[in-house]
């Protein structure tokens, strides 16, 4: 018999849902509040738990949490003042589901506890997520864990971390898993973006602001303005933000950079996608999901990563986190004669890659440079001219002059 612990300090709440749920064939343990619930749940380990989430001691958030410490058991959470925030906490705490207690009888909760006892399988999210983002490493499981909660709401999301670490794979899984799946997810590389080529009705969808870090004032005034319009309109009208940078948005927000209130509403969700060097233990599992892929589409479906090839890898430094490694990969598809891609053929591809990239970043730097020196030389050292000529904040301009370390002067 599935056992249910049910958890809320309302006392006639509390024996009217037991009572229904042992009417549905239920076996029902209580508890008055949360740190209660909490040893009761060491002590008898159930199958389903329901919880409040307002409660003395712990409060249903701070169970769930402790809940997720030891066990994947589903957790249903209520509560009597539903909000968008209270399902947000739930949802990042590791909930299975969240309901407003006011607008859902008694016997949809029933209905609710009864299907997650019945559901033995992940979820299609959960099972989606772990083929997109590769990886047992706690690092990439907490993002797992973020995106799953966050892709049913309608909220700003940003999506931080350097270059190459899966943003915009992340963005993407939000939308197509999220509450926006039915619209299309349009891709704007913020530097480029221009208030008034952007469309202002549309249909239920999403917009990926790429380096959102790289907005003009103008731009950043207009997904400000944008997000207040959408909060308060129709659902037919909303159009869900997603945003990415390899920028810390804090600091630029500090700086004057960029506008506080649209910064703190992107950084309400922020998921930080964590750096390949730091889960290096994940790098075979990544690296066989992308070598099928890559050999799939060339029509090399049998090729394979020797053992040997495979620890190699598990050594090797990547600065540009999997965006590195794949290109690693497809030259090792592309040039691997048999079946199985040997270590060696990686070691001699991963060297000439790295002078590849090297070269590449020397480049920037030496383009970066030079433009931010011609536009010194017009503007005659002036920041703010600079700045304009560019296309960037003061800040940003100050930032580029320690960077590349060129003296301040009139006649730069």
């Amino acid at each position: 018999m599935t056992t249910v612990l049910v958890v809320d300090d309302q006392q006639r709440a509390r024996d009217l849902l037991a009572m229904e749920l042992s009417e549905a064939g239920f076996q029902v343990i209580t508890a008055a509040d949360g740190e209660e619930g909490w040893q009761t749940f060491c002590e008898r380990p159930p199958d389903v738990v329901v919880t409040d989430m307002a409660m003395p001691r712990c409060d249903g958030i701070e169970l769930l949490r402790r809940i997720r410490t030891r066990s994947d058991v589903p957790v249903i959470v209520f509560s009597g003042h539903g909000s968008v925030e209270s399902a947000a906490d739930a949802f990042k705490a590791g909930a299975d589901d969240f309901v407003n207690s006011l607008d859902v009888d008694i016997d949809d909760l029933v209905g609710l506890v009864h299907d997650a006892a019945n559901s033995s399988d992940l979820p299609p999210s959960d099972v989606e997520l772990e083929s997109r983002l590769v990886g047992e490493s706690p690092a990439i499981a907490r993002v797992r864990w973020q995106l799953n909660g966050l892709a049913p709401l309608l909220s700003p999301v940003i999506v931080s971390g350097e270059p190459g670490t899966g943003r915009s794979t992340a963005i993407r899984a939000l939308h197509e898993l999220g509450a926006t799946s039915a619209g299309p997810l349009q891709c704007i590389d913020a530097g480029s973006f221009v208030p008034s080529d952007f469309p202002n009705n549309g249909a239920i969808g999403g917009v990926h602001l790429a380096d959102v870090e790289h907005l003009t004032p103008d731009a950043q005034q207009y997904w400000r303005n944008r997000l207040v319009r959408d909060e308060n309109s129709s659902l037919t009208n909303h159009l869900r933000i997603f945003a990415s940078t390899s920028a810390q948005l804090p600091e630029l927000i500090r700086a004057g950079a960029f506008d506080p209130r649209l910064g703190q509403a992107l950084l309400r969700f922020e998921v930080q996608m964590p750096l390949l060097r730091d889960r290096k233990g994940d790098v075979p599992g990544i690296a066989e999901a992308l070598l099928k892929k890559l050999a799939n589409a060339v029509g090399r479906e049998r090729i394979q990563l020797s053992p040997a090839a495979l620890k190699y890898l598990e050594s090797c430094r990547f600065p540009d986190n999997i965006r590195q490694l794949e290109r690693l990969l497809e030259r090792a598809v592309a040039y691997s004669l048999g079946k199985i891609v040997r270590r060696q053929t990686l070691r001699e591809l991963m060297a000439d890659l790295e002078k590849t990239v090297a070269s590449m970043r020397e480049e920037r730097q030496r383009l970066e440079r030079d433009r931010l020196l011609d536009a010194l030389r017009q503007a005659g050292g002036n920041i703010t001219q600079t700045a304009e000529i560019l296309d960037k904040s003061r800040s940003a301009i100050y930032r580029l002059i320690n960077k590349h370390d060129i003296p301040l002067s009139r006649r730069a």
